[in-house]
């Protein structure tokens, strides 16, 4: 077990440290934790239990993934989807669900480091993080959202579950808030209507 100790008044009280394994992201050197964390520092939970992602967004992230490579010409694009990393700026580490990016504008070979150069496309599925008591989880989606979009960003995607609803950013135009049951264009050329593609699979009615 890590352990460190702060001291309060005459007492030196024990805390844990939080393994790196639970870190989600990090905003302006703000660490964010998986949801759930604090159960597995306490032992109610795994690292695996709050890791996973449910049924239903992975079911979503790989329907989209396969319409994104239908459409799109497979030597002009890398579709990087298992929570890729995003390197912004000095102190911002971001994580996604998917990331399209022009094949032409990655490095030779790939290396072990995150991406550092912005995605064409970003769609994320929910919100996975263990929001602090001060921040709200629409700051949180807003201020990510920005961030990405000021770091070259075309197009941010939320899918969000428990209202069914998608919101998309773009540099310069209204940001737009529609229904799963709204035809979303989500490269040109590349349009879905998210309630239809998961009903033909089973997966909502």
């Amino acid at each position: 077990m890590n352990v460190s100790s702060r001291t309060v008044g005459q007492r030196t009280a024990p805390t844990r440290k939080i393994p790196e394994s639970l870190l989600y992201e990090v905003i302006d050197g703000v660490p964010y934790y998986y949801r759930g964390y604090k159960a597995v520092l306490s032992r109610q939970k795994t690292k695996e239990e709050i890791m996973g992602a449910s049924a239903l967004q992975s079911a979503i992230v790989s329907l989209l993934v396969h319409t994104l490579y239908r459409f799109l010409p497979f030597d002009d694009y890398l579709i990087a989807t298992n929570e890729p990393g995003l390197h912004i700026a000095p102190g911002n580490n971001l994580s996604n669900d998917i990331a399209v990016f022009d094949q032409a504008s990655l490095p030779v070979p790939l290396d072990e480091k995150y991406f550092s150069v912005p995605p064409r496309l970003v769609v994320e599925v929910d919100v996975k993080i263990e929001l602090p008591t001060n921040v709200s989880e629409t700051e949180y989606v807003y201020d990510k959202t920005q961030k990405m979009l000021d770091f070259g960003v075309q197009h941010v995607v939320w899918i969000l579950t428990k209202t069914r609803r998608i919101l998309q950013a773009q540099p310069d135009k209204p940001w737009t808030l529609v229904s799963w049951t709204d035809t979303v264009e989500l490269m040109p050329g590349c349009s879905v209507q998210l309630a239809t593609l998961l009903q033909a699979k089973g997966v909502i009615l």
